[in-house]
């Protein structure tokens, strides 16, 4: 399990997040949901060790991780496949996806496309192109715990479908997956086991998922859906 307790980000004198408890379990999907600028991918961003926190600590399967910088935290299984679909523009779709590892045929399986664009530079492809390099980079690392930031961004309906599979496959292999996303809220609820949500920097709500219906009418009253 990965643990953000009490955590806290500061900048410029102004907290981004605030006294924010996250939970991430092994085998299991959760969900991250909140407007734009709640803080969410901040939470991502402290527990990859991008960004440090104010206060607070991040424990992973019981270890206390607070200090560690990115690249340890990564070679102890955490993955963040980040927003805006952040390649290396200069690499072809096959170097960008060899960063993560070297089975890319894993990735051509998911995503056909990318291996007729294998030898074409990422700073060429399109937004939905981009996008599916991002997840299958991180997919490439075997990670234990996979943060998912609006995987679906650009994507079209097929390949939005694939990850869905993909994320159905992990939790059985026991991996755990967060994920922020705006979009695709109802198909990922129907495969996640619980849900935050995040307003003004604050965990406003958590819970486990009953029903899909029931977690849908919560997010209306904070007017998410």
């Amino acid at each position: 399990m990965i643990e953000l307790v009490n955590g806290v980000v500061d900048r410029n004198g102004k907290k981004i997040i605030e006294n924010v408890d996250f939970r991430i379990e092994r085998g299991e999907t959760t969900l991250l949901f909140g407007p734009n600028g709640s803080g969410k991918s901040t939470v991502f961003h402290a527990i990859m060790g991008v960004i440090g926190l104010t206060s607070g600590e991040i424990l992973m399967d019981g270890e206390n991780i607070t200090h560690l910088p990115v690249h340890k935290r990564f070679l102890q299984g955490i993955t963040l496949a980040p927003e805006k679909m952040r390649v290396a523009p200069n690499l072809t779709v096959k170097e960008n996806l060899l960063i993560g590892g070297s089975d890319v045929s894993k990735v051509y399986n998911i995503f056909p496309n990318l291996k007729k664009l294998r030898k074409q530079r990422a700073s060429t492809l399109s937004g939905g192109e981009r996008q599916m390099v991002v997840f299958g980079r991180a997919l490439l690392t075997n990670p234990k715990y996979l943060l998912l930031d609006e995987p679906f961004q650009g994507l079209q309906k097929e390949a939005g479908d694939k990850i869905i599979e993909v994320i159905e496959k992990l939790k059985k292999e026991n991996v755990g997956v967060a994920i922020i996303s705006h979009e695709r809220i109802k198909e990922l609820i129907q495969i996640a086991d619980k849900f935050y949500i995040m307003i003004a920097g604050r965990v406003a709500y958590e819970a486990r998922i009953e029903t899909v219906e029931g977690a849908i009418e919560k997010l209306g009253e904070y007017m998410l859906v």
